[in-house]
């Protein structure tokens, strides 16, 4: 009986320790409810990640960064982001979205890089490839099967200056036609299913230095593949694959080789004279911009040396006055006296 209650005792104790234990683990693990707030970067940012939102909740002013990924939001509309202009890094992948007004992101001009990868989209608005501080954009992970060299939805010459595009796994059958793009640097069409691989796609994009085509060129015939692989030798353009081997066929090396057509040379020239322009505008920008602070540093300095100059004058007047002092009566009396005695 003794040992019985005994081990009762030890049973209730353990079950109490083990509860108080697990209501601590589950207090430690428990996600946050609300947004929370830091610097990064210098930048002010607010981390909602992972919180099951299913809209933009009231978020402080003057954040720089938006963290939002893996949460519930559906749709984005003109007044998303409308109380939040000064966002520069937006990130919005493993959501829901399936739906993005035209001009939902347009407020924005100050955006630089955004996610929208893993969603459900599968129609982008014209306006997201205008924005003008935009440089990285990652869509990975949607349906953008409309989104092929034929498409016409899409302004071009894009206004954005993107460096980075991210369609990889985006169900593609072409390289998106986006125009003129002097500023890509690096494309990721990866996993996507392509029949065809178009060189003139990266002709208008002459800075391009990196290319990521793993897994989407397997079903291309290797001599279609011909042109713009020597496109990317000759160019220095630096293309990724997982298995290379194909390439190092008999095949692919009795493929026909074909010369760069005129028509190509001419748009990559095209392009690189449109980069120049773009580049000399900036370096003219910025150049202003110098002399213009310049200019009102030395306003400033100016005023500031006039205004000490007048207050050192103001206290030298002050002073010379004050030595200057009103004679008093003996000193007259001694004067009167002096003139009495000489005459």
């Amino acid at each position: 009986m003794y040992s019985f209650v005994s081990w009762c005792v030890v049973l209730l104790s353990t079950g109490t320790v083990l509860g108080k234990e697990l209501t601590d683990i589950e207090r430690l693990s428990a996600k946050p409810k609300h947004c929370s707030y830091a610097y990064a970067f210098d930048m002010y940012g607010a981390h909602c990640a992972g919180l099951g939102l299913a809209r933009i909740p009231s978020l402080r002013g003057g954040i720089e960064i938006l963290d939002f990924s893996k949460n519930m939001l559906k749709n984005l509309h003109k007044d998303t982001f409308s109380s939040y202009t000064s966002i520069k890094f937006l990130y919005l992948s493993e959501n829901y979205i399936r739906h993005i007004d035209e001009d939902a992101l347009t407020s924005l001009t100050d955006l630089r890089t955004l996610d929208l990868s893993t969603n459900a989209i599968t129609k982008l608005p014209d306006s997201l490839f205008q924005l003008p501080s935009l440089q990285k954009l990652y869509l990975s992970g949607n349906a953008l099967t409309y989104l092929d060299s034929h498409y016409t939805g899409i302004s071009k010459p894009i206004a954005a200056p993107l460096e980075l595009i991210d369609v990889s796994d985006c169900e593609l059958r072409e390289v998106p036609d986006l125009g003129t793009i002097p500023e890509l640097k690096f494309l990721n069409v990866s996993h996507n299913p392509l029949v065809s691989l178009q060189t003139s796609v990266f002709a208008r994009a002459c800075n391009l230095a990196k290319v990521d085509i793993t897994g989407a060129i397997d079903v291309i015939r290797l001599c279609s593949l011909r042109s713009t692989i020597t496109w990317f030798d000759e160019k220095h353009v630096y293309f990724v694959l997982d298995d290379y081997s194909r390439l190092n066929t008999k095949e692919f090396a009795n493929c026909p080789r074909e010369e760069i057509s005129a028509e190509l040379n001419a748009t990559h020239t095209e392009c690189k004279s449109s980069y120049l322009q773009v580049q000399t505008m900036r370096s003219s920008q910025r150049s202003m911009l110098t002399i213009l602070a310049g200019l009102a540093g030395f306003l400033v300095g100016f005023i500031l040396l006039l205004y000490l100059t007048h207050r050192w004058n103001v206290s030298k007047t002050k002073s010379a006055e004050k030595k200057m002092k009103p004679t008093g009566d003996g000193d007259k009396q001694a004067t009167a006296n002096l003139l009495h005695n000489v005459a």
